[in-house]
């Protein structure tokens, strides 16, 4: 038994400290694709290229007392030193000097997870110890003279594999600070479909191909071109024009926001013979927090035991918003609806009031309706 016990402590080190091929390896057989991911959240995931993770990893209790970097599981999963990094009160903290750390989460190792299991804190990706084997959706991979390709449709066709790190994400209370909640009844929406779809373009310089599988990832990061089909709006006004009604379909399997860092935004104004009235914004967000002096206030993350605030849109659902205004024929209404990285009120507290990419407003639709 002792040494099943030793021989289980081994390989759970070196499943956390496997080897994986570098980022600028894959970029010579797949251009195309390196510069599509080196530009995306995937490529900049570790505190050194994202300054709000860095922001709130700075404030957090883990980082003050180099406890560990527990956010290394999905932001830097082929660090050469990631067990160090996960274990706890050994003063291990993530090194802007180590290589495999700036990997982020890194093309080898996507291309190798072989499973998803299901964790009540988090998921954990189970990774192929087969260095040079990589999956892939592709009923007919074809080969390559510098690694293997297999078919493994029950992960990649649908983004099973995303779920490892996309699914959930529980704090040290036990209490579930995001999650990506999917419903299963959504029509021909999925991970890959909406934030991997197909561009033109061969997917390696070995491919006579026409397309590949976009490696850029869009979401809030990114450029929103692709996810505002899924976010449509609609204006209009009752009969006696004492009030119009924006409308947002959210056609989407999750949630409008998923990480209560964020906030959404729903901007409209009225403008009548070149006069623009500003209506109230709109505010949609998810506020988690805690019970302080018998009332729910909001918390850091790390400190949040409940939701305080949820008016986020559920997935595949309409919102309405109505707006009671005196309207005339000929009133152009204008309706914009976009988000924030950072909530507003947030941005003081961890020092991103001067982040050009914590304070800009994203837009993913916008409306004109004119009053008949």
């Amino acid at each position: 038994m002792k040494k099943i016990l030793i021989l289980c402590a081994l390989s759970a080190f070196a499943m956390a400290n496997m080897h994986f091929e570098k980022n600028k390896k894959c970029s010579e057989c797949h251009p195309t694709i390196y510069s599509e991911y080196k530009t995306s959240q995937h490529g900049k995931a570790t505190i050194f290229k994202d300054p709000i993770h860095g922001a709130v990893y700075e404030k957090h209790p883990q980082y003050n007392k180099k406890e560990k970097y527990r956010c290394g599981h999905c932001h830097t999963p082929t660090a050469d030193n990631l067990s160090a990094l996960l274990k706890s009160n050994n003063g291990v903290t993530p090194d802007a000097d180590n290589e495999t750390q700036n990997e982020a989460v890194a093309c080898a190792y996507c291309h190798r997870i072989e499973d998803v299991k299901h964790g009540v804190a988090m998921n954990k990706n189970l990774v192929s110890l087969k260095e040079k084997v990589y999956f892939t959706s592709k009923s007919n991979p074809g080969t390559s003279p510098f690694h293997g390709i297999k078919t493994k449709k029950s992960i990649f066709k649908d983004g099973k594999m995303c779920i490892g790190c996309h699914s959930h994400k529980s704090n040290k209370k036990e209490f579930q600070v995001c999650a990506t909640d999917l419903n299963n009844n959504a029509s021909k929406k999925n991970c890959i479909e909406c934030h991997m779809h197909k561009v033109d373009g061969a997917p390696s310089t070995m491919s006579t191909g026409k397309t590949h599988t976009f490696h850029g990832f869009p979401g809030l990061h990114g450029d929103l071109t692709n996810l505002s089909q899924y976010v449509t709006m609609n204006i209009s006004n009752t009969s006696d024009k004492k009030m119009f009604t924006v409308l947002i379909n959210h056609d989407v399997p999750h949630a409008s926001l998923l990480h209560p860092l964020r906030s959404s935004k729903l901007v409209v104004t009225v403008t009548r013979n070149g006069s623009v009235t500003k209506m109230q914004d709109r505010i949609i967000a998810k506020t988690i927090g805690s019970i302080k002096d018998g009332k729910p206030v909001p918390t850091p993350p790390w400190l949040a035991t409940q939701i305080v605030k949820n008016t986020t849109i559920p997935a595949n659902t309409k919102k309405a918003f109505p707006y009671a205004w005196d309207l005339k024929s000929g009133d152009v209404i204008t309706a914009i609806f976009g988000y924030y990285l950072v909530k507003p009120k947030a941005l003081k507290k961890f020092d991103l009031k001067e982040n050009k990419e914590a304070t800009k407003f994203r837009v993913i639709r916008k409306e004109t309706f004119t009053v008949k």
